[in-house]
Order: C-alpha cells, then sequence, then structure tokens
C-alpha cells in the first residue's frame, strides 16, 4: 500500500473507493470517473455495468457528499445509490465537445451556503445596483457557474493527466459548503486538485486513487502549497 504525508494536513494512499470507510467529520468533494468509456491509464474500467459502477459509491451512503458529473449520469447511476441530492448548480464551460458543455454539482447530506461568497452584479449600471456597488456589497453566489476548463496551456494544468478539473470550482465549492473541523476527502485523487485546494485553504484532507500515477503527480503538486485560513 502506497501512503504519503503531505506536510501534515494531509494524505494521500492508493487505495479503491469501494473499501473506503468515512467519518462524520468527512466531506467528501470529488469529481469521480464519469463511466462513459474514456480511456484511463492502466487497467481501470470506465464503462462498467451499473451495479459495478454503484460499488464506488456505496460507501458513501448517509454522508455529506458534493459531486461534479454529468447530470444524465447522475440520474442513472448516483442517484439509486445515494438518493436525491439537497442541491444541485451548474458548471458550464465553453467547450469543443459537442453538447457536452456544462456538468451538474450535486449536494448530498449537506447544502451550500450561497450567501459566504459573493459575486460581482450582472448589471452595474442599474441605478440601484450601482449604489450597492458604491456600497462594497456583492450578490449572494449563483447556482450557474461560468468557469473555463483546464487546458493544455492553463498554467495549473499537470501534464501527463487528462480530465483536470479547475481549482476554481473546487475552492468556490469549498468556499459554500465546508465546516470548521471538516476533513475533506476525496476517493479519486486524480491530479490531486481537490486535495490541493483543500491544502492552500487550511482544512486537512484525504485523498485516494487506483493509480499509481495520479498519486506521484498529486503528491508532487501539493507539496510546498502555502496554507492560509478562510475559517
Amino acid at each position: 500500500m502506497n501512503v504519503q504525508d503531505v506536510r501534515n494536513s494531509g494524505r494521500i494512499e492508493m487505495r479503491d473507493a469501494r473499501t473506503l470507510a468515512y467519518k462524520a467529520k468527512d466531506l467528501i468533494v470529488t469529481d469521480p470517473p464519469y463511466n462513459i468509456g474514456y480511456k484511463y491509464a492502466g487497467d481501470f474500467n470506465d464503462n462498467q455495468p451499473s451495479k459495478d459502477y454503484a460499488e464506488l459509491f456505496t460507501p458513501m451512503r448517509g454522508h455529506r457528499v458534493v459531486m461534479i458529473h454529468y447530470a444524465e449520469n447522475i440520474m442513472a447511476d448516483i442517484v439509486p445509490v445515494l438518493g436525491a441530492p439537497q442541491r444541485c448548480a451548474a458548471w458550464t464551460y465553453p467547450s469543443n465537445a459537442g453538447s457536452r458543455n456544462w456538468r451538474t454539482i450535486a449536494w448530498w447530506n449537506c447544502e451550500p451556503e450561497w450567501s459566504r461568497v459573493g459575486v460581482e452584479y450582472k448589471n452595474p449600471h442599474d441605478k440601484r445596483v450601482a449604489k450597492l456597488i458604491m456600497q462594497g456589497k456583492k450578490r449572494s453566489c449563483p447556482d450557474h457557474w461560468e468557469f473555463n476548463l483546464v487546458k493544455n496551456v492553463s498554467r495549473e494544468k499537470v501534464q501527463g493527466y487528462t480530465n483536470q478539473i479547475p481549482e476554481v470550482v473546487i475552492s468556490r465549492i469549498l468556499a459554500l459548503t465546508a465546516r470548521k473541523g471538516d476533513v475533506i476527502v476525496d476517493p479519486f485523487c486524480g491530479t490531486g486538485t481537490t486535495a490541493k485546494v483543500a491544502e492552500v485553504h487550511g482544512h486537512q484532507w484525504r485523498t485516494y486513487d487506483i493509480n499509481e500515477r495520479a498519486i506521484e503527480l498529486a503528491t508532487n503538486r501539493i507539496e510546498g502549497e502555502k496554507r492560509q485560513t478562510l475559517f
């Protein structure tokens, strides 16, 4: 078993998500394999029968979960396991991938506090809005987010791996959802975006993957990050 302790604030471990046991303080924030036939490195099958795919999420039942996924897959594969989510948001982005230009962010057994994140007003020239802006106010975070995908030329891109979630998406999820004392857990580590953002914002964290290359890339990415505190 490959275990890496990173700056005493988190742990990266090579482990199958089906074997995990979550704790009450855990906030699971994850971007899982989407089960749409994507070819990952190694022998992972990203086109499993529904029953086998569902086993990845069965240990999450009853725990606080925030998941980034396509809406169709959430309804077909995740809802039968975790039940209906308490809240959803849409993350949209420009893409050349046909109709796949947005994903759902869904919350189970927890909810985002929209007022914790302020965003700029859409109509700053409206007199009433202009007055609010002059007072330094912002509107509460909406449930529709527009953030670009991580491209090969993006500064945060980790070369040698695919399907990297933008740090700003995870950062917003944590800002809206995480509580003081939470341990941020990602059972599908990938390039370590969730763990890195948790580290930067001063949260304890754990992350897991079955791919040795992912463990190596995520460890290198997270080490040396400077911590800040949201709370």
